[in-house]
């Protein structure tokens, strides 16, 4: 017999809402969005309550808890200074040939997820750089280090970096607007709204928004590719900030918009597209329009079914289940949610696996 009790642990249950890893400002090859993923909420206990009570979505502020979450990070770093770091040569065994070789050791450990190693690296990079009285240097590695420390999860460590990286430009004659300088305000609102400092984010995300839409307007389609992934990227993490705010609708277009501006430049079959088309379901079932819900989470599965071994794919069908199972439809939220719980224990996340057996175990108690 269907038991409406159990209704509000159902409806006081978060869709897992994704930050992805690796979609983030970044001129050096791809980055990190920086993931730091949602934590389940714990049921209310008001049967009348949950009737109403709509799908949230929640930062999580550890970043150890999110990597036992969601797997390791495939991290790319994202550095504003691909200028420097490409008009230099290491084929001659100079000094200066010989920092670019430990910075780009560097990069190779921290994508290795070698941390400590990179982090090591760095300082003795930053040294030589130093010596060679490298000024371009500096400022390049404090940047890596900035990311780093983003990664890692020291959100204040990274914003002190990120804002040492913005003076030493200010000093060398960058304009507030320049796009390297966009690059690192939207980082840094990111950080506050990591910290909890959601006033300081939105600021930042709206200034950041409006400078990079200004430039839109003055440069033509040709021109316009990098900053127009910024605004997209800068757009999805304003998205999740709307989100925390319960400004859900602002949310929803935000999502569509990251989506559109991502996908023109990326194409439709990548993790990070798939990432908002998930985030854009959990917006509309906190407005409860479930049909466009479902709609994304549909299309966000289809999708992932053609990009071998994606981890989160658990978590589309685990979100899809969820859903069915608020709608009261038990047949289909069990077949979605007995996949995801196989899913995720075949591709060990445990993300999939913890929401997969919540859905499941209120499935059984309805069934009672």
């Amino acid at each position: 017999m269907f038991r409406t009790a159990s209704i509000s642990s159902i409806a006081s249950r978060f869709f897992i809402s994704i930050n992805h890893p690796r979609v983030a400002p970044l001129t050096i090859p791809l980055a990190s969005f920086t993931n730091h993923a949602p934590i389940p909420a714990g049921p209310v206990n008001s049967t009348n309550q949950a009737q109403r009570n709509r799908l949230t979505f929640r930062q999580e502020e550890h970043h150890q808890q999110r990597k036992k979450r969601s797997g390791p990070l495939q991290f790319l770093v994202a550095s504003s200074f691909l200028s420097w770091f490409s008009k230099k040569s290491d084929d001659e065994d100079t000094p200066e040939s010989q920092l670019i070789t430990i910075i780009k050791r560097s990069i190779l450990s921290i994508q290795k997820e070698e941390y400590q190693k990179a982090e090591q690296m760095l300082h003795l990079a930053l040294k030589m750089a130093q010596d060679l009285q490298s000024k371009d240097g500096i400022t390049y590695i404090y940047d890596i280090m900035a990311n780093l420390a983003m990664e890692v999860g020291d959100f204040a460590k990274a914003e002190k970096l990120f804002v040492n990286v913005m003076q030493r430009l200010f000093s060398d004659g960058f304009l507030e607007d320049h796009i390297k300088m966009l690059h690192i305000s939207s980082k840094v609102a990111h950080l506050a709204q990591l910290q909890g400092q959601l006033d300081k984010a939105a600021q930042g995300f709206e200034w950041t928004l409006a400078k990079l839409e200004e430039k839109l307007k003055k440069l033509g389609d040709d021109n316009a590719k990098e900053i127009r992934e910024l605004w997209g990227i800068t757009k999805n993490w304003y998205a999740q900030l709307l989100m925390e705010n319960k400004r859900f609708l602002e949310a929803k277009q935000a999502f569509l918009q990251a989506y559109e501006a991502y996908t023109e430049i990326h194409g439709m079959l990548t993790e990070e597209g798939l990432t908002i088309l998930n985030n854009l379901s959990v917006a509309c079932s906190n407005l409860e329009d479930y049909a466009s819900a479902e709609r994304f989470l549909k299309e966000a599965i289809a999708l992932a079914a053609q990009i071998p071994d994606l981890s989160e794919a658990g978590v589309y069908k685990a979100n899809l289940g969820l859903l069915y199972l608020q709608q009261g439809l038990l047949q289909q939220a069990s077949e979605f949610c007995t996949f995801a719980w196989r899913y995720g224990k075949q591709h060990k996340h445990e993300e999939t696996v913890i929401q997969a057996s919540y859905c499941l175990d209120q499935i059984k108690a309805m069934q009672k």
